[in-house]
């Protein structure tokens, strides 16, 4: 099973112009969203969680809205030249059966979901169908690096 994460460009555009607080990955409270396969990412368009649509249904172990990531970090590796997003693996005990092709990586900003920045997109390389225990664990290298070659 492979997953392929890329960034959202409305968000990284507002990174990178340093626009408002609600992009920032360390102090907000990013979390990680399971959807269907009939979301239909657009990444140049979708810039908040209103437009991640077709979210996993809740109960049997998910919760609306995602898990919250813990100890997340942004590090400069010089020898890759790479700036890197990382956090704590995403565990999930599901008690009957859900499938998802995406994930989003998102931040919580407490208020309306127009107002959630999106940032990450994770794509399975097909469905993933599970009814017990799963664990996103992310690379090595973090969750996404921006390279700086």
């Amino acid at each position: 099973m492979a997953i392929t994460v890329t960034a959202y460009g409305l968000t990284m555009e507002k990174i990178a112009e340093q626009v408002g607080n609600d992009v920032n990955f360390l102090t907000g409270t990013a979390k990680l969203s399971l959807h269907t396969s009939t979301y239909a990412v657009n990444r140049d368009t979708d810039d908040f969680f209103n437009d991640a649509t077709n979210e996993l249904g809740t109960a049997t172990g998910y919760t609306a809205g995602g898990e919250t990531l813990g100890s997340k970090t942004i590090t400069y590796d010089t020898a890759s030249d790479q700036v890197r997003f990382d956090a704590a693996d995403v565990p999930w005990t599901f008690t009957a059966s859900k499938t998802w092709k995406y994930g989003v990586v998102y931040i919580d900003t407490a208020g309306a979901s127009t107002t959630d920045p999106l940032l990450f997109l994770l794509t399975w390389d097909s469905d993933q169908t599970v009814s017990t225990a799963y664990t996103v664990q992310w690379d090595a290298a973090g969750i996404y690096a921006i390279d700086t070659t």
